[in-house]
């Protein structure tokens, strides 16, 4: 018979094995969940060392899944470029809305994302990870975005918007209606120079002062050199090769140009200006500016940090609008008949629209906007790793190889613990290693935003189907006008309301002063970090959105 001591020598090891049997099945059970999902065929420039990354990020952005989405589903995997973890593309709106709503601070920016954000925006509120200091530097800001607040910031805005149409206006009287205008640089200029005034009391003289040329003539730079062939392949180094992000290399460091002008020039101004701010009556409007010195002063802000909050609102606040509002424009000059019922519309209200007026009335304002936003949002794609196990529900289950029904998507830490044992020094011990079977989960905006079986006419502008002709609501997701143009969940775009009433104040102003006409010129889309678009002949120019403007 077995000896007691036998039994105690025995003992310890039985338990690892059974440990060790636990973890594996258990990682066996999520790898295998993973794994069962399907994946498109390679072709069509899916190749072997580019994975299917090659077919999404150098084609035009959403078609590559669109594509794949008919054939195999809403949510599959997808080969990654030069032997890199598999991606995960969940287009499914269920398993959107449960990672957005319910589990967003689970799921933090990816390797590849999150330097990016550094390096555009600075690590502020849309670089930090974690639930409490996030929910820290939003709440800081919050009270200058509430409703009341851009009600007091009306004034700025429409000071703001009145500089660079007025500079536009006398352009177009003096060199007529011939040559297209890049409405790119036009609606960049006259977004920066509104985030200026409205939120930070910083002057950007239309566009045109030497900070504002710094910032826009950075991110110009940034996004002309992603249009380069070297750009995917970077692209695709950088995923499998994170340490690439320190180096060097233009391509990369060119991306900060934009933030790097902010901080040389317009944030330490402003530091600079810090007791006349302080001396601001800051009793009834609180533009973000004097909510950032309050936190600097009580030192819940270290000035590096200050630094980085004031690039994050300005690069984003200016850019996403300007984007917006340049699309619009690009489709209106196609569409002279939506273009006239704008118009119309307009022509019937009285007086000047205010923000309750801009909410409440301009049905048909709304729809354009909201079908810029779903055609064109500036966040094309969502990338996201899982830092705790989790179990995305899908609203719409896929067939996996097998034929089975996937109805969830068992996910791992975007590294997965396996248990190890060893001894040392005569001591049995356990440690971890990491295996990973997903390296991302990407959320592809632009291709939700366009599903054909949900939109019916996906690629066309047709603004009246917001007037009620809107597909049924468990096709949609939950974000803002259910898109995802400004994002969704607990770290949504907190200057939606900024953001619209300013589009709004732009669209009657440019509709009272201008016939917009059609340029002739086709657009190409493309990626740099944020949706892009060149016009098809003059791609060396940079990113371009042509139209002919008439003075009405």
């Amino acid at each position: 018979m077995p000896s007691e001591q036998s039994y105690s020598t025995y003992f310890p090891w039985a338990c690892i094995a059974l440990v060790l049997f636990a973890v594996w099945r258990r990682n066996r059970a999520r790898y295998e969940g993973v794994r069962a999902l399907p994946t498109p065929v390679m072709q069509d420039g899916a190749e072997t060392l580019w994975g299917h990354e090659k077919a999404i990020f150098t084609g035009t952005p959403g078609v590559a899944i669109r594509r794949w989405s008919q054939e195999i589903g809403l949510t599959f995997r997808i080969k990654a470029a030069l032997g890199a973890k598999d991606i995960l593309v969940l287009g499914d709106p269920g398993g959107i809305t449960h990672i957005m709503h319910r589990r967003i601070y689970d799921y933090h920016h990816s390797e590849v994302v999150r330097p990016r954000a550094a390096r555009l925006l600075g690590k502020g509120v849309g670089w930090v990870e974690g639930e409490e200091e996030h929910r820290r530097l939003r709440n800081q800001l919050a009270p200058a975005l509430t409703r009341e607040n851009v009600k007091a910031m009306s004034h700025e805005v429409r000071h703001g918007v009145a500089q660079v149409l007025d500079e536009l206006t006398a352009h177009v009287a003096t060199e007529g209606d011939e040559e297209p205008l890049n409405m790119v640089e036009w609606m960049s200029k006259l977004a920066l120079n509104v985030i200026g005034r409205a939120a930070f009391s910083f002057d950007f003289e239309g566009g045109n002062g030497p900070e504002a040329r710094d910032i826009l003539d950075g991110r110009h730079r940034g996004v002309a050199m992603a249009k380069r062939k070297a750009a995917f392949f970077l692209l695709m180094l950088l995923r499998r090769f994170t340490f690439l992000n320190k180096l060097p290399i233009p391509i990369i460091q060119a991306q900060g140009a934009a933030r790097a002008a902010i901080h040389r020039g317009v944030a330490r101004e402003l530091l600079r200006r810090d007791k006349d701010i302080g001396a601001k009556d800051s009793s009834n409007h609180r533009d973000l500016l004097t909510l950032m010195m309050d936190a600097y002063k009580s030192g819940e802000l270290t000035q590096q940090l200050m630094y980085d909050q004031i690039s994050t609102y300005i690069v984003a606040g200016h850019e996403t609008t300007s984007q917006t509002l340049a699309f619009t424009l690009y489709e209106l000059s196609r569409h002279p008949d939506k273009q006239q019922r704008l118009r119309e519309e307009l022509d019937e209200f009285v007086g000047e629209p205010n923000y309750d007026d801009f909410n409440n009335r301009l049905p048909y304002l709304d729809a354009v906007m909201k079908e810029a936003l779903r055609l064109y949002p500036a966040l094309p794609y969502m990338e996201r790793v899982a830092t705790k196990e989790d179990l995305i529900p899908l609203r719409y289950p896929v067939k996996g190889p097998d034929g089975r029904l996937i109805t969830e998507v068992p996910i791992s830490p975007g590294q997965v613990r396996a248990v190890v044992v060893a001894v040392v020094g005569g001591v049995l011990t356990a440690d971890t290693d990491t295996t990973s079977f997903i390296q991302a989960v990407l959320i592809p905006i632009i291709a939700v935003h366009r599903m054909d079986h949900v939109w019916k006419d996906a690629d066309e502008f047709r603004p009246e189907r917001w007037l009620g002709d809107l597909p049924p609501r468990e096709q949609l997701t939950s974000g803002w006008g259910n898109m995802l143009s400004f994002s969704d969940g607990p770290r949504h775009c907190p200057g939606i309301r900024l953001a619209v009433f300013e589009y709004k104040v732009v669209m009657t102003n440019i509709m009272k002063k201008f016939l917009i006409k059609d340029s002739g010129y086709n657009i190409q889309l493309g990626i740099s970090s944020s949706l892009q678009s060149w016009a098809v002949g003059r791609e060396e120019e940079g990113p371009w959105l042509p139209v002919r403007l008439e003075l009405l």
